[in-house]
């Protein structure tokens, strides 16, 4: 004989099981995500440039730069982001040193204690080697770069490592996140370094022009 299903006895299924659904969902979700990525077409690294922030701003304005910039300077790279990190208290260092580790990002903009920490292992490009006239240019310009040189704690050697942004009011109006302490350095080891470093110097230039400051021509 089949007892018979009531209202109470479900309400007391659901009370004791839910857990047991909400588990299910999470775990439905989780696969979903992890058969998407697996599958989703992955854009080659010699195609894309990507930018990583380590704040909080607004995505919406950089999105619009970097689409325009991808079209009119870089069309024949399939991607052109930049990609927020979120500096939690507990976990947002990291998840910046997995992201230096996978080479997830080509250029950092980096508040001071992190871009220090990065430049002292060397892990960004000395900029007065591999970008000497935009530096050249800014020192003329009189843009303050002494901050952004930095010794490797290995070798011993001084470098410019980072730009720093306090001078680019521009991006700061575009990011709306404070720059004052912030630094842009490029990864010392990508899989397209002449596209980066095209991306950088033009990005450094123009945020430096539209903030009032006047460069040489390129």
């Amino acid at each position: 004989m089949k007892t018979p299903i009531t209202k109470e006895k479900i309400q007391n299924h659901l009370h004791y099981s839910s857990w047991k659904y909400i588990l299910l969902a999470v775990v439905a979700i989780f696969g979903w995500n992890l058969i998407y990525t697996s599958t989703a077409p992955q854009i080659p690294e010699d195609k894309k440039v990507v930018m990583g922030i380590y704040a909080y701003g607004e995505q919406e304005n950089i999105d619009v730069y970097m689409e325009q910039t991808r079209l009119t300077l870089l069309p024949e790279m399939l991607e052109l982001s930049a990609q927020y990190i979120t500096p939690d208290e507990m976990y947002g260092d990291m998840i910046l040193s997995t992201r230096f580790a996978a080479h997830e990002c080509d250029i950092y903009i980096l508040p001071r204690a992190q871009f220090q920490s990065y430049a002292a292992q060397a892990a960004f490009m000395p900029l007065e080697e591999v970008l000497p006239d935009l530096v050249a240019d800014l020192e003329a310009a009189g843009v303050s770069l002494s901050r952004g040189y930095r010794t490797a704690e290995e070798t011993g050697e001084k470098h410019q490592y980072g730009i720093p942004c306090a001078s680019m009011t521009a991006l700061q109006s575009m990011l709306l996140c404070d720059m004052s302490d912030m630094y842009l350095g490029v990864l010392f080891e990508t899989e397209n370094n002449e596209n980066v470093l095209k991306f950088t110097e033009y990005f450094i230039r123009d945020m430096l022009t539209q903030s009032g400051i006047v460069l040489e021509a390129e």
